[in-house]
C-alpha cells in the first residue's frame, strides 16, 4: 500500500514558550527595567511547568541579555539591555571583518536621516548635551584621538535626539569599531578644524529645527570622513 505520511513537526520546547513570554512583557513595558521576577519555584507554579523548564528559560534570557541573574539576590530584568545589543552588533561587525569602507558607506546611509529626525525631535536637554560636546571639540581640536572620542559622543547624541532607539544601538555599534581603528584617528589629525565646523553647522539647524539644513550639514560632513578614508587608501 502506497502512503505518503508527513512529517511531525516537534513542538516548541516549553522553556522556549516561557523566554517568549517573558520577552513579550519586557518589549511592551509590562515588565520594566530592574523589576525582580519571582522565584524558580513560584514561577514554575504559575506557567504549570517544571523547575527545569524556568532553569532553561532563565538562562536563555540571560544569554541574551534580557535578565540578569545576581546570587543571592534573585533574578531582574536587565538595565543594560543596549549596552548588550551594541557588544552583540559590533562582535558581529568584527567577526564578519567588515572594511572601514563599508562601515562609511553604513555610516552615510544612516546619519543622514538621523539628522533629519533630530533636527524634528530633539528636546532642550539634547540641543544643551550637544552644544557642551562642541565647547569640547572645542577644547581638544589640537589633540586628534581625544577630539574624536567627543565627535563620536556627538553623533551618539544625535541618534538619541532623532527619537529612534534602533538609530541609537546601530550608532554606538559602529562608533566602538571606529574608535578601535587608530589609523583612522591618525589620518583624521589634520581634519578637526573642518570637522568642528561641520558640527557647528548641524547643531545650528540642529537648533532651529531646520530638517533639510540638517541633513545638508550632515551630508557634508561624511563627504568629509569620506575624503579622509580615500586618501589613507592611495597611502596604502
Amino acid at each position: 500500500m502506497n502512503v505518503n505520511y508527513k512529517p511531525i513537526v516537534p513542538q516548541q520546547k516549553l522553556y522556549k514558550n516561557i523566554v517568549n513570554q517573558i520577552r513579550k512583557m519586557i518589549l511592551s513595558g509590562e515588565l520594566k527595567k530592574g523589576d525582580q521576577l519571582p522565584s524558580e519555584r513560584d514561577m514554575a507554579q504559575q506557567f504549570g511547568v517544571s523547575r527545569t523548564a524556568v532553569r532553561e528559560a532563565i538562562k536563555s534570557l540571560s544569554e541574551i541579555g534580557l535578565i540578569d541573574i545576581m546570587v543571592g539576590r534573585g533574578t531582574f530584568v536587565a538595565n543594560n539591555t543596549a549596552d548588550r545589543i551594541v557588544e552583540s552588533v559590533n562582535l558581529l561587525l568584527d567577526v564578519e571583518k567588515v572594511v572601514k569602507e563599508d562601515l562609511h558607506y553604513a555610516r552615510k546611509v544612516l546619519e543622514a536621516p538621523i539628522a533629519k529626525l533630530a533636527a524634528k525631535n530633539r528636546k532642550q536637554e539634547n540641543i544643551d548635551q550637544l552644544q557642551f560636546l562642541i565647547e569640547k571639540m572645542e577644547k581638544s581640536k589640537n589633540h586628534t584621538k581625544k577630539f574624536i572620542e567627543v565627535d563620536m559622543e556627538f553623533h551618539v547624541e544625535l541618534a538619541k535626539a532623532s527619537g529612534n532607539s534602533a538609530f541609537v544601538v546601530l550608532t554606538q555599534a559602529i562608533m566602538q569599531i571606529l574608535r578601535s581603528d587608530l589609523t583612522f584617528v591618525l589620518n583624521f589629525q589634520d581634519q578637526t578644524e573642518t570637522a568642528l565646523s561641520h558640527h557647528k553647522k548641524i547643531l545650528k539647524n540642529i537648533v532651529s529645527q531646520d530638517i533639510e539644513g540638517a541633513e545638508l550639514a550632515m551630508q557634508s560632513h561624511m563627504h568629509q570622513v569620506g575624503n579622509v578614508l580615500e586618501s589613507q587608501r592611495e597611502e596604502k
